[in-house]
């Protein structure tokens, strides 16, 4: 794989850009709730419990990173409910959201293959 450069350079930068975005999202779920904490901080929370919950594998990191977020976000600053609060839309925006598009080609796909 290292031989290939341009397949390494996709390969790393598609992992920071996944770790950046995923921070960004968390940083406007803080951003919109109003807690009025730096973004830097917030985002070095979502890298911290990201790194924490790889400790402990779950799929999706459902359960292990949802906890050390609102963890990290209480190490800063934010209040616990607020914390809870950021952290689920944070996985609406993440993990259900997206699951919306893949719903409708998969019923549109059903509905062509039952005609």
């Amino acid at each position: 794989m290292h031989r290939h450069r341009a397949r390494t350079c996709a390969l790393w930068g598609g992992s920071v850009a996944f770790a950046l975005l995923h921070a960004g999202v968390i940083v406007a779920v803080v951003h919109a709730i109003g807690l009025g904490l730096p973004a830097s901080r917030v985002a070095m929370a979502h890298l911290v419990a990201s790194g924490a919950a790889a400790l402990l594998p779950t799929p999706g990191g459902l359960g292990s990173l949802d906890a050390a977020l609102v963890l990290a976000l209480t190490a800063v600053g934010a209040p616990g409910p607020a914390a809870v609060s950021a952290v689920l839309g944070y996985r609406l925006l993440t993990g259900w959201l997206p699951m919306a598009p893949g719903l409708l080609a998969l019923a549109l796909l059903a509905r062509r293959s039952a005609l």
